[in-house]
């Protein structure tokens, strides 16, 4: 299904530890860089959502601080399963810059 791609950042801006939020009508992501990589998860935890934005990250793991539930940064599994997983987007690459593409239903 086709989208429209939003950029978050130009790539020249990020590194290790990189975080920026982007709310766009329903979506509410972080774009984030760990180890050279990076991912783009939804902003709250899903057990109460409380906000992932300053959430520790250790060993591939982001960690809500409310309950210390961790996350896998590729696949979004809850690593105790006590609560549903964590949504992730794929991240763009369009000229210079890193976004998400947006569609209709996001």
């Amino acid at each position: 299904m086709p989208g429209r791609f939003q950029p978050i950042d130009k790539l020249i801006n990020l590194y290790d530890g990189y975080r920026k939020r982007l709310k766009i009508d329903q979506l509410d992501v972080i774009l984030l860089q760990e180890q050279g990589q990076c991912f783009v998860i939804e902003t709250r935890c899903p057990h109460q959502q409380h906000s992932l934005l300053d959430a520790p990250i250790s060993d591939g793991m982001i960690v809500c601080a409310l309950h210390q539930y961790g996350f896998d940064l590729l696949s979004g599994a809850n690593r105790e399963g006590l609560c549903n997983d964590l949504s992730r987007h794929e991240p763009v690459y369009e000229g210079n810059e890193i976004g998400v593409m947006i569609h209709d239903n996001d």
